[in-house]
């Protein structure tokens, strides 16, 4: 018994030095790469059910988990034999994506049965695509089954089609949905049409081709009426993904459909003096520096801003700096010094100076007027000719008035 103890005890002792002589644990450097670079990848639905006559389009999720910026390939990894495939975003057919920090990405899956087949043959048919981070070496990759199948028509009152449901632009433009509103009833119906926008927004509805709005349209039965959606965002709304909804109901049922707006903000700029005048006055030959104020009235970012100037001949304008590389939207207005020299031969009068301040998407022109005025050289040898020839005809006018 008491060898068994001594033996216990030593292998306890053992197990000690162990644990106090191993180093201590740290983040191993795999573990660091995969909080920086993480993401997830899968069909939207695991499970989807198309007619044999249907296009076939499989919604991709793609979300950037990780700490940074990172850039997935995709591969499609199974189809079906002689399918071609694609993955898509916005119609433009894509092979891989960057995605910043904790964004997210919706894509297309598509996919079209061989040339010349029309309808798809009933069956399941399994569909795969792989997404790889360029910089943690990750893939995922994400299966689902496609089932073609003949189903009944549904027996909903009303659908809502259209052909372009995402449209982009700058938050002070104008969007304009064309809508499509089938009656699939046995008689005739009144549609009332519902948008519901962000707050402060404007929507309209308009029957095809004509300006008048409207709140509802007669449709016959088994027949169908464009409508068009007029949507004006709110000036100071910021950049970025706003979802609307239309939804349009009868008695006998109701239907709605989500359409998407990306703003990508507004773009204006305007270039000021400091006391708002457009006039400066110098000599031959002689700078004159007048400081100019450039604005970003927009909510846009502008990059790479330069100056232009429409001057006489010979004349010199620099700008100090050069260029602005970038302004930031409704930030504070940056300084520019324009220095304008006239050429040594101008004459005395005034000119008219042009200067052109160019944004990426914006500009501002100023019309300047610029007076030269003699030298002040010149002008103490006028008064000197002057006060001369006073003095020449005083002395002859007294000589004469003495005879």
């Amino acid at each position: 018994m008491r060898f068994m103890k001594k033996v216990l005890v030593a292998l306890l002792a053992l197990c000690l030095f162990n644990l106090l002589a191993s180093p201590p644990v740290t983040w191993s450097q795999s573990a660091a790469v995969t909080m920086a670079y993480d993401f997830v990848a899968a069909f939207t639905y695991s499970g989807q059910t198309v007619s044999p006559d249907s296009e076939v389009s499989l919604e991709i999720t793609l979300q950037n988990l990780g700490l940074r910026g990172d850039t997935f390939d995709f591969e499609i990894t199974q189809a079906p034999e002689g399918w071609s495939t694609e993955i898509s975003r916005f119609s433009s057919s894509l092979t891989g994506v960057f995605l910043a920090a904790e964004d997210r990405a919706s894509l297309n899956l598509l996919a079209w049965p061989p040339e010349g087949t029309e309808v798809i043959p009933e069956g399941e048919y399994p569909l795969a695509f792989k997404a790889t981070s360029r910089n943690g070496g990750k893939s995922v990759e994400s299966k689902t089954v496609l089932k073609v199948a003949n189903r009944k028509k549904s027996l909903q009152a009303l659908t809502i089609t259209t052909s372009y449901p995402e449209i982009s632009g700058p938050s002070d433009g104008r969007f304009a949905f064309s809508l499509d509103i089938k009656n699939n009833s046995a008689e005739d119906a009144l549609v009332n049409l519902i948008a519901t926008v962000p707050q402060s927004w404007e929507a309209s509805f308009k029957p095809g081709y004509e300006e008048k709005q409207i709140s509802s349209i007669q449709v016959p039965k088994s027949q169908s009426r464009s409508v068009t959606l007029d949507i004006n965002p709110v000036y100071q709304a910021e950049v970025g993904d706003y979802t609307l909804k239309v939804k349009a109901e009868t008695p006998a049922g109701s239907a709605e459909t989500p359409l998407i707006i990306h703003l990508t903000g507004t773009y204006k700029m305007r270039a000021v003096t400091a006391n708002e005048l457009l006039s400066m006055a110098t000599e031959v030959g002689k700078p004159v520096t007048v400081s100019l104020y450039v604005l970003n009235e927009g909510s846009a970012n502008q990059r790479e801003i330069t100056f232009m100037a429409v001057k006489p001949d010979n004349w010199k304008v620099e700008f100090k700096p050069e260029k602005l590389v970038d302004l930031p939207g409704r930030a504070n207005p940056s300084l520019v010094e324009m220095t304008v020299t006239p050429a040594p031969n101008a004459l005395v009068g005034d000119y008219g100076l042009g200067v052109s301040v160019q944004g990426e998407k914006a500009q501002s022109a100023l019309d300047f007027r610029v007076t030269v005025r003699a030298s002040s050289a010149w002008t103490w040898v006028g008064a000197g000719l002057i006060i001369l020839v006073v003095g020449t005809l005083a002395l002859t006018f007294r000589k004469l008035g003495r005879r």
